[in-house]
């Protein structure tokens, strides 16, 4: 299901972030975290993506993003979004949030107006 949906919307992504890296600029500019965001592209045995909260004594917290390098550009694109609507979504508290639940959904949304309006 998840192969599908990445083939059924990549034909919308807008071409000011049809490229991953002008996705991320684009992102950080639109919908910034509450903490900063690092992200990078890895191969991923068992997921397309992740987001964790990484808070380390002493240091500022931040959001790790992992995406897959097995997947097209278009593909790593989208699921960048998802997991940046996971740390949208979970602000300074991701253990109160549902991984895909309302507060999630309302993230993606915003991510989704911001990124798609040509």
């Amino acid at each position: 299901m998840v192969g599908s949906l990445y083939r059924l919307e990549t034909h919308q992504l807008n071409t000011t972030i049809s490229s991953f890296r002008n996705a991320i600029r684009q992102l950080r500019i639109l919908t910034p975290p509450v903490w900063g965001v690092k992200v990078r592209r890895a191969p991923l045995a068992d997921s397309h993506g992740d987001c964790s909260l990484v808070a380390r004594e002493g240091k500022t917290p931040y959001y790790a993003i992992r995406v897959s390098s097995d997947l097209s550009e278009e593909a790593q694109v989208l699921v960048l979004m998802h997991e940046w609507a996971h740390a949208l979504s979970w602000g300074t508290d991701s253990h109160r949030v549902r991984a895909h639940g309302p507060e999630w959904g309302l993230a993606m949304s915003r991510i989704w107006q911001g990124l798609m309006e040509d």
